[in-house]
């Protein structure tokens, strides 16, 4: 599901013929991918399976929020991203509220936890310790892909200010077109780019990186 449509721009920029429809569908996928590039999330609801680290800390910190709801949590030494023999055996799994709990931080209509962190109950999230040789003393090692979460993340209805940015990026792309500027660069970063004259920086990408800035993902 695109974070805009076809139809939505059309009506924004008062156009009911189809000369633009090609260029609107091109567009928008490219509008897209910049703003979640930005993010540094997805934003439509999801069901997701990842595998983590294990970073002997108590927060483990999911890559997609916010997070309607999870589904299972394993925890195996040995699963090695699932490749592992016998990875994550229905043995290894973690029960919610006993072994680990998510973090409500924002228990509303569309979402449960903005976070999207899960805290270990009672211990920390497994990660190895090994004894090198010469060594007195054990020391910390990687826990590799040994957490395995299921969970859905997401909105199901994309916020309208998301849905403004999308809106805002496609048409100034279409204005950028229509003063004979094809796109020269894009720095998703700073969220701007140039017409291949070099002269004209395309002003509204300003405030729809405004209008997206409460949604990026914070990494820690």
């Amino acid at each position: 599901m695109a974070l805009t449509s076809r139809a939505n721009i059309k009506t924004m920029i008062g156009v009911d013929d189809t000369s633009l429809d090609n260029v609107i569908d091109l567009l928008i996928p490219q509008a897209d991918a910049i703003i979640k590039g930005y993010l540094q999330r997805d934003v439509e609801q999801e069901t997701y399976t990842e595998f983590y680290n294990g970073t002997g800390n108590q927060a483990l910190i999911l890559n997609q929020a916010p997070v309607q709801e999870i589904i299972s949590v394993h925890e195996d030494r040995d699963g090695y991203y699932g490749d592992g023999m016998d990875a994550f055996p229905a043995s290894t799994a973690l029960t919610q509220g006993t072994d680990f709990v998510l973090k409500k931080d924002e228990i509303s209509v569309t979402a449960i936890s903005k976070s999207g962190i899960l805290y270990r109950i009672g211990k920390t999230w497994f990660r190895p310790r090994y004894r090198q040789h010469g060594q007195l003393s054990n020391a910390p090692g990687i826990g590799i892909g040994n957490i395995k979460v299921s969970y859905i993340a997401g909105w199901s209805v994309v916020p309208t200010d998301i849905q403004f940015a999308a809106n805002k990026l496609v048409i100034s792309m279409l204005e950028s077109r229509s003063k004979a500027g094809r796109l020269q660069s894009e720095n998703i970063e700073d969220y701007s780019y140039r017409l291949a004259n070099g002269e004209d920086e395309v002003q509204a990408l300003d405030s729809v990186k405004t209008s997206l800035a409460r949604y990026k993902r914070i990494v820690i």
